[in-house]
């Protein structure tokens, strides 16, 4: 058998050998390629404006003080009239907005987790999700259209209304997320 005949077979082991390691090597992840932040949004809404929050502990301080690390106005206003204003972890502040997972949730360009929670407050009602579609439809109409209303049970007793899907019953496992999330 001459060299050239054993060259062949030999170098097209090689060669699918090494397409095949390289098919197996996953690509490092970056800094810019992170993890969506997908699986929670809060929003608090006043008079005149429209606090937009991706982070709980951001959140949770804000409803406690009135302040965010930083507050990032979008020079823009929501279809009510509302100045939009993204609240934001200090880490987060020089990201481009196409970065933040809040405004990405408001232009409907993230997809939630199947894990995803939400929630608005406003005039004294808090309302909770547990599917981002049923937020992005409130914040079009002004209230869910199918939901469970709990009276006096928020954690200063604001009115509680929990969206439902169309003939879901009482959201028991929504309404313990939600009771978690207060007593944090």
């Amino acid at each position: 058998m001459s060299l050239r005949f054993m060259l062949k077979p030999v170098a097209l082991a090689l060669l699918a050998a090494s397409l095949a390691a390289c098919s197996q090597q996953g690509v490092a992840p970056s800094k810019a390629a992170a993890v969506p932040n997908n699986e929670d949004w809060y929003q608090v809404r006043t008079d005149n404006e429209l606090y937009l929050f991706d982070d709980q502990q951001v959140f949770r301080d804000f409803l406690a003080t009135g302040k965010a690390p930083y507050l990032k106005d979008l020079a823009k206003k929501d279809k009510y009239g509302q100045a939009i204003i993204l609240a934001l972890r200090a880490e987060d502040q020089g990201k481009a907005l196409e970065q933040i997972a809040a405004y990405q949730f408001l232009n409907v360009s993230l997809p939630p987790a199947s894990t995803f929670y939400g929630e608005i407050r406003q005039h004294g009602v808090i309302y909770v999700f547990q599917r981002y579609g049923d937020m992005v439809e409130t914040n079009s109409l002004g209230e869910p259209i199918f939901r469970h209303t709990e009276i006096a049970s928020g954690p200063n007793g604001e009115r509680v209304v929990y969206a439902l899907a169309k003939e879901e019953s009482k959201p028991l496992k929504l309404i313990e997320k939600f009771q978690a999330n207060v007593k944090r």
